[in-house]
């Protein structure tokens, strides 16, 4: 039904719940216009006077619609009933994509995630979205995602608006984000809005779930390596709430129970505590604060057999806090202001006998932000804001003893200050055709104290040094960051799209495969290490088809400047000289994503497809020539299949197909003369490898088959008390992925062959989950 005008724009807010009063993530229909509700589970919406057909659509839960007659400003209520009839479809919000130009964007809720087989049946939202097109991850145990070209630290991964630097537990197994904790997750591949910068490649959004505003409830769950537990509830009835929700692992606790003697204190665990507190004020205003604290330890002793003692241990985590106050200033007019702090502090040390080394590194960041949003009208509205950020580093210190020696290596820390300002405008300018255009500025200085070291034309250190006093500026960098998108309805089920977006990244990590334990290092730019910048387009086509299927096709190409390598054999840790072990090149990524869905019934899923290529051109490296990198995959398939076998079953699973990983392998090995043992009388000879061109050898094809049961024994009980298990096989035919691949050789025989070491085989799993 389309609404009829009599008189001047109102301001209607639409509340989106459940039964329980929770906020839900909502596609809204106001006659043809459309708007999408927030974290809160609310919507603003300016319109004309008239009267209107409201659509509610919510993932998972029954459509709602109500006519109204809007005369002046309206505040609507709707809770919404889970669908328990039909397979709750694992998909986005797809029926407000057809209105959005925004595009490149996937999002999952937590009751999709919760459907997807995983390891050790322990649901992580992070890996979820590698599902999608255009999303890779680095294989079974790898933390990093690659989105179109980019490397792991060139997302912005946020939990709740909080920069989060190391996202995974267990070296990259598992992600920090837990799942009963989340309300969703989103990826945004290209087109990112002006309000989001700093990094390369993608924007992961995590939103973590409010507590119920209505009752006292529990949930939780006891897995093979975990156990959950979650606590929500009112503060003030109908008004604020709390949610804290904690998990952690046991495997250390149960390897010493069974084996005390042989374990002793060894072991390895990980845990992370979330809380969220939410406070109506008013009708117009709330405040929302956040906490996260979750940390990986990993301990080892051993006595050698020559009676010398090993010991290694590693503590890394994060640290997240923040506020936020939300408030409607008029029908027209409303704004968020946030304060924001996090930390990434990571500890490790190695002691053989009376010799050892501490190594320790981190960042902190205290953040303030503030975004406007004004309606001018039913077709345009405008978004601005500014973001202010105080970085601290601890790129790399630690100490070293040898008996009753000590030396003591100590990298001074460094400051940076990061801001940016963006202004864009949404506008319908037809019924057919939209655009959203942005402007960001963003803007970095790194500071002092900081003595720096001055280098030749040849990159040599030179000897001599320069000192900086504290808050003295040492580097300065500002960017324009353009934003375009545009959309095009060729009718009502089918849309073309077309997006231009320039991302300035200030902060790079530094990595290396030689080293031996946790070592992230996040650096800024300065004088000699430039901003990474990429400008990428993006062009797509999607298409409804009776309102239960959908396919989509996007093309995008993109471009990188100032990307960052080291040099072969680079020295990151305790390195007061970093700066002189870098080096600098190109990339290009380009490709086709193509992805078909089924949105509802008894059968739903989806096949994802990505046809791309990336690679990197430095001048140092392979002659300066370009060569793949390191993630580059040709093809990347996925398969995702739900079917609800009846009201107590329900089947999941998903095949996964990439090409290998590109690597650098020798070619050739000859013997050098080190010189001449007196004492034996013989020369000493060592083997050394000659190495072609850069990753010119590929690992074999990953691919991968999971399966899942999910058995609910009373579907459709009234109790309190309700709970599930869910059966899962990870790698069902036991296929040998390599996690890495290495030289071995044969001294007597001669002979040197490439080995591959394997992670998971077939993985059974089991967890039961409740809630009361």
């Amino acid at each position: 039904m389309s609404h009829k005008v009599v008189g001047q724009a109102k301001l209607l807010k639409i509340s989106v719940t459940d039964p329980q009063h929770r906020g839900i993530s909502a596609s809204i229909m106001a006659g043809t216009l459309t708007a999408a509700t927030d974290s809160t589970g609310t919507a603003l919406m300016n319109l004309s006077s008239g009267q209107y057909l409201i659509r509610i659509n919510a993932v998972g839960f029954i459509s709602s619609t109500q006519s109204i007659i809007l005369n002046c400003d309206t505040s609507i209520l709707f809770v919404l009933q889970k669908n328990i009839n039909l397979l709750k479809p694992i998909t986005i919000e797809a029926d407000r994509l057809q209105q959005l130009s925004q595009m490149s964007s996937h999002q999952l809720n937590s009751e999709q995630m919760k459907l997807l087989p995983a390891l050790f049946g322990e649901v992580d939202p992070l890996k979820s979205i590698t599902l999608f097109p255009g999303v890779k991850n680095a294989g079974d145990a790898g933390g990093g995602i690659y989105v179109r070209g980019g490397g792991p630290d060139e997302n912005l991964v946020l939990m709740d608006g909080i920069t989060v630097y190391n996202p995974t537990h267990l070296l990259g197994a598992f992600s920090i984000f837990n799942g009963d904790a989340v309300s969703n997750i989103s990826v945004i591949k290209g087109g990112i809005p002006a309000e989001y910068g700093g990094r390369l490649s993608s924007v992961i959004s995590v939103t973590s779930r409010e507590g119920n505003k209505d009752s006292l409830k529990f949930n939780g769950g006891i897995g093979l390596i975990s156990s959950r537990i979650t606590a929500e509830g009112p503060i003030t009835k109908g008004k604020s709430s709390f949610i804290i929700s904690a998990r952690r692992t046991y495997i250390d606790q149960l390897a010493r129970w069974i084996a005390p003697d042989s374990i002793g204190n060894n072991g390895y665990y990980f845990y992370d505590i979330n809380a969220k507190l939410n406070f109506e004020l008013n009708n117009n205003n709330s405040i929302a604060l956040n906490f996260y604290k979750g940390s990986d330890k990993f301990n080892y002793d051993k006595d050698q057999s020559n009676g010398r003692f090993r010991h290694f241990k590693a503590n890394w985590g994060n640290m997240l806090a923040g506020a936020t106050w939300r408030s409607v200033i008029s029908k027209k007019i409303q704004q968020e202001l946030s304060l924001f702090h996090n930390s990434f502090e990571l500890g490790s040390s190695i002691t053989y006998d009376t010799d050892g080394v501490l190594f320790s590194s981190g960042l902190l960041d205290y953040q303030l932000k503030n975004d406007w949003m004004y309606s001018v009208s039913t077709n345009l509205s405008v978004k601005a804001g500014w973001q202010a950020t105080l970085h601290q580093f601890k790129p790399g210190g630690g100490n070293t003893s040898a008996g009753e020696q000590e030396f003591t290596s100590k990298i001074n820390k460094q400051y940076g200050r990061e801001a940016a300002a963006y202004l864009s405008a949404d506008w319908d300018v037809s019924n057919k055709f939209n655009i959203i255009a942005g402007l960001r500025m963003s803007y970095f200085d790194q500071i002092g104290p900081k003595t720096e070291v001055i280098y030749g034309k040849d990159g040599v250190p030179t000897g001599k040094t320069i000192k900086y006093a504290k808050g003295q500026r040492i580097a300065k960098y500002m960017y324009p960051e353009p934003r375009l998108a545009m959309r095009y309805l060729l009718d009502q089920e089918t849309s073309i799209k077309l997006s231009y977006t320039r991302t300035i990244q200030y902060l790079h990590l530094a990595t290396t495969s030689a080293a031996t334990f946790p070592s992230d290092l996040w650096i800024p730019v300065s004088r000699l290490i430039k901003p990474g910048v990429a400008d990428q387009i993006a062009m797509g086509f999607l298409k409804e088809f009776s309102k239960k299927y959908e396919f989509s096709a996007e093309a995008y190409y993109k471009k990188t400047d100032n990307e960052l390598e080291f040099m072969p054999g680079a020295q990151l840790l305790l390195n007061q000289n970093i700066e002189g072990e870098m080096i600098f090149g190109k990339g290009k990524a380009y490709g086709l994503e193509l992805l078909l869905r089924k949105k509802a019934g008894l059968f739903s899923g989806w096949i994802g497809y990505t046809l791309s290529r990336t690679e990197r051109t430095f001048a140092a490296l392979n002659g300066g020539k370009p060569f793949p990198y390191r993630y580059d995959r040709l093809h990347d398939l996925n398969l995702v299949a739900n079917y609800q076998l009846s009201k107590k079953w329900l089947f999941s699973g998903l095949f996964v197909f990439s090409t290998g990983n590109a690597l650098t392998m020798p070619n050739g090995r000859f013997v050098f003369n080190l010189g001449y043992n007196f004492r034996t009388g013989s020369p000493i000879y060592t083997n050394i490898d000659r190495y072609g061109k850069i990753n010119d050898y590929r690992m074999p094809a990953y691919h991968r088959l999971d399966l899942s049961f999910t058995f609910t024994p009373n579907p459709e009980s009234t109790r309190r008390f309700k709970s599930n298990w869910i059966f899962g096989v990870y790698n069902v035919y036991n296929r040998s992925n390599p996690y890495f691949i290495y030289i071995d050789v044969d001294e007597k025989k001669e002979t040197i062959q490439g080995k591959q070491v394997i992670l998971f085989p077939i993985l059974p799993s089991i967890s039961w989950n409740f809630k009361f």
